[in-house]
């Protein structure tokens, strides 16, 4: 049809199809979910090796044994012997240990290079440095011995500068810049879901890798696949600029900005409808609780394998279906599942009726704000600004199923986990790894409570307060329960193992109890407004 001036630009407001198709490819390769194909890509390069890596020690230190000991006579698996398995057990923690040692720092210097570079370079900055780690575990694989063991064990520093939790960090940040905030622990659930997936994938390849060919194959493929995740994250990776930077309140560059997570879990102050200003110790006793859920859980994978491989001679195969079809389930739950069960349960726990008052449109309380919301008008009517600001704050609606939901996992995890104890058959042992997904949605439902208890410019600090916490639960408990594995071993049962992690996991079920959310309608008082309060001070 030919146009001329009287021709109606808009065609009755409807879109043109390149703009439809535009919106389309937006949605599918927007920044969101190009964040979820980085923690993929990332964590199933991990995962590559992290199977191999338990076989691998187990090998060692059978030669290391067999180097003081007389050679094995007879027929049989020759490493399949107690002091090899204790052996292995107390080199496989001091791993563990060196590993989440580096990680605790890595979330400083990380969060650091968030401020300084923004997401994007920090992500890169991350995936290289893990590329040139796993580039020393090959050789340690090759020299083998205690030599190759101390290798492994003394190149995890590399990660103080760059890690998982540094990447895991810079993931979880861009989510929280990016995201509206009643979805924020919703999308937590997804990225640590498709982490998972990744993870499970990893796992699966690695083992058959490490079958197929040879013991070193999945490490050098580990780090052709840093190599590109770090050509991805410079050239796909968003931003997440911008959001603040004009905000003054913004942390800092400095030293201040270096330990800011640290201020974060502290006693802070609530001013109450009635001017009256309390004190809330609920931040302290959440992160207390997600460390001792972590310090519970936070073995299971490595218990299961150690445990399998000893009890039931699993091979690098057998241990990579077993963690595959773990880290798998706890994908597809938390990308599909947890995202409901956050918008069921917050309907339920708050009352229908008054979620459903909350959501009704309101002709003179809903207010555009965008371009995109204004509808329509006929021609030469021109769209007016709004005039009254909009109430964006939906943040408080639902935190209370978030915590509500993060004490209960602890509780099946438990269950699961003393269970797990009992078995006697191979199949009981995949069972347990089934199982003990459903009860992993804690970390991303505590990620949503801390965020949504700090103000905005806060929430990339509560980020790295959160994963601090969970760092340093993974430092206590690969240390000290791998000790107890070690130990339980020596002795004969190995499985008394499972019934103390079940036990921290009620005590960490008991602390979050004592976690709760402010009073309604109070509002929390910044520490720059300290100086002007006179207002009697109550601690709860």
């Amino acid at each position: 049809m030919a146009r001329d001036e009287t021709t109606p630009l808009l065609e009755n407001g409807a879109a043109p199809k390149t703009a439809k198709t535009a919106k389309v490819v937006g949605a599918v390769f927007g920044p969101a979910n190009r964040i979820l194909l980085a923690g993929f890509m990332m964590a199933f390069t991990l995962g590559i090796t992290q199977v191999p890596i338990i076989y691998v020690f187990r090998l060692m230190e059978c030669d290391v044994f067999y180097t003081h000991n007389p050679p094995f006579e007879g027929l049989g698996d020759r490493c399949h012997r107690r002091e090899i398995n204790a052996g292995t057990a107390t080199q496989v923690s001091i791993l563990g240990m060196s590993t989440s040692f580096s990680g605790v720092f890595n979330l400083f210097i990380c969060g650091y290079f968030i401020k300084l570079w923004g997401p994007r370079w920090a992500f890169c900055s991350q995936t290289a440095l893990l590329g040139l780690r796993v580039s020393t575990q090959v050789l340690g694989v090759t020299i083998g011995g205690r030599t190759g063991e101390i290798i492994f064990q003394a190149c995890q520093a590399i990660g103080i500068i760059g890690g998982p939790r540094g990447y895991q960090l810079v993931l979880n940040t861009a989510v929280s810049e990016l995201v509206a905030p009643k979805d924020r622990t919703a999308v937590f659930g997804r990225l640590q879901g498709s982490i998972m997936l990744g993870t499970a994938f990893g796992f699966l390849l690695g083992g058959v890798l490490g079958d197929v060919y040879n013991i070193r194959r999945p490490f050098e493929v580990a780090f052709f696949l840093y190599v590109a995740s770090t050509i991805y994250g410079a050239l796909f990776m968003p931003t997440g600029e911008g959001n603040d930077t004009n905000n003054p309140k913004k942390g800092g560059r400095g030293i201040s900005g270096f330990f800011a997570p640290l201020k974060i879990i502290v006693p802070h102050r609530y001013r109450l409808a009635s001017g009256k200003v309390i004190k809330n110790h609920s931040l302290i006793f959440l992160a207390l609780g997600i460390l001792l859920g972590v310090f519970a859980s936070g073995y299971a994978p490595i218990l299961l394998q150690m445990y399998a491989t000893s009890e039931f001679n699993f091979g690098t195969t057998e241990n990579g279906w077993l963690m595959f079809g773990n880290s798998a389930i706890r994908g597809i739950f938390l990308l599909f599942m947890f995202p409901k069960i956050i918008s069921a349960g917050r309907v339920w726990f708050n009352g229908t009726h008054a979620s459903t008052e909350s959501r009704k449109p309101d002709s003179e309380s809903h207010i555009p704000i965008n371009p995109e919301d204004f509808e329509a008008s006929e021609v030469g009517e021109v769209p007016q600004e709004p005039v009254q600001a909009p109430d964006l704050d939906e943040e408080d609606s639902g935190t209370g199923f978030d915590l509500f939901f993060v004490r209960w996992s602890l509780v099946i995890d438990s269950l699961v986990t003393f269970f797990a104890g009992f078995s006697t058959n191979g199949w009981q042992v995949y069972l347990a790894g089934f199982l003990l997904p459903f009860a992993s949605g804690s970390a991303p439902a505590a990620k949503g409570v801390m965020t949504e208890l700090c103000p905005p410019h806060q929430r990339p600090d509560a980020i790295s307060a959160i994963t601090l916490v969970e760092s340093t639960a993974s430092l206590l408990t690969q240390g000290f329960f791998g000790l107890i594995f070690a130990a339980f071993s020596e002795a004969g049962k190995p499985s008394l193992t499972f019934f103390c992690n079940a036990g921290c996991a009620v005590f960490g079920f008991i602390v979050l109890f004592m976690a709760y959310l402010p009073p309604v309608d109070s509002k929390r008082v910044d520490d720059d407004d300290e100086g002007s309060d006179t207002e009697t001070e109550t601690e709860t």
